[in-house]
């Protein structure tokens, strides 16, 4: 399946998911967050889900995040669509947040993060393969992102499918994640 047609595919199996079909995917994706060894973390980039587009909410596992690991610092972004380059700010309890024209929440005076101090960035995705290549809304924001972390940074996604075997047509730009959490199960990738 080339990018376009699993962008397509999986973007439309999404909007149709009903919302108890979410709500039960959510709480699923929930316990494989938590699952998860997040020790050895002290910046952690979390995005902040677009609800319109039914991404999974990211809200309640920040939220876990700060009353199980203290020490982890959850890093959130402000997007520029005329660059398609990620700013990143350090998210706070209680922190004002805005939506930006697009409905994606951003944090309001919070203080900038260096790219270079993230350990781990968990990325929204509508489907990835077995490889890695994950497929978003084709802007490139995390492929750039990524390319600007550290070799070290964790690459994780989040999606309510599982993974594909194959997308074809990927370029030499596009990086790919090492995790991905679904409902069913947390899969290494690569």
């Amino acid at each position: 399946m080339d990018k376009a047609t699993a962008r397509a595919a999986y973007k439309l199996k999404r909007t149709n998911l009903s919302i108890p079909e979410v709500e039960r995917m959510d709480q699923q994706l929930f316990q494989q967050l938590q699952a998860f060894d997040w020790s050895g973390i002290t910046y952690l980039h979390c995005y902040l889900s677009i609800a319109k587009f039914k991404e999974y909410d990211t809200m309640p596992f920040i939220e876990w995040i700060w009353e199980n690991y203290p020490k982890i610092h959850i890093v959130i972004s402000k997007s520029d669509f005329e660059t398609h380059e990620l700013k990143h700010y350090l998210m706070e309890k209680d922190a004002p947040l805005e939506h930006n024209p697009w409905g994606i929440p951003e944090p309001v005076n919070a203080p900038e993060i260096d790219v270079q101090q993230i350990d781990a960035v968990v990325a929204p995705l509508l489907v990835v393969d077995r490889a890695g290549n994950r497929i978003g809304y084709g802007k490139g924001f995390y492929d750039r992102f990524f390319a600007a972390c550290r070799p070290d940074v964790q690459k994780l996604g989040i999606s309510y499918f599982v993974p594909i075997d194959h997308i074809d047509g990927i370029q030499p730009w596009d990086i790919p994640i090492s995790v991905v959490f679904t409902p069913g199960g947390t899969y290494e990738l690569g």
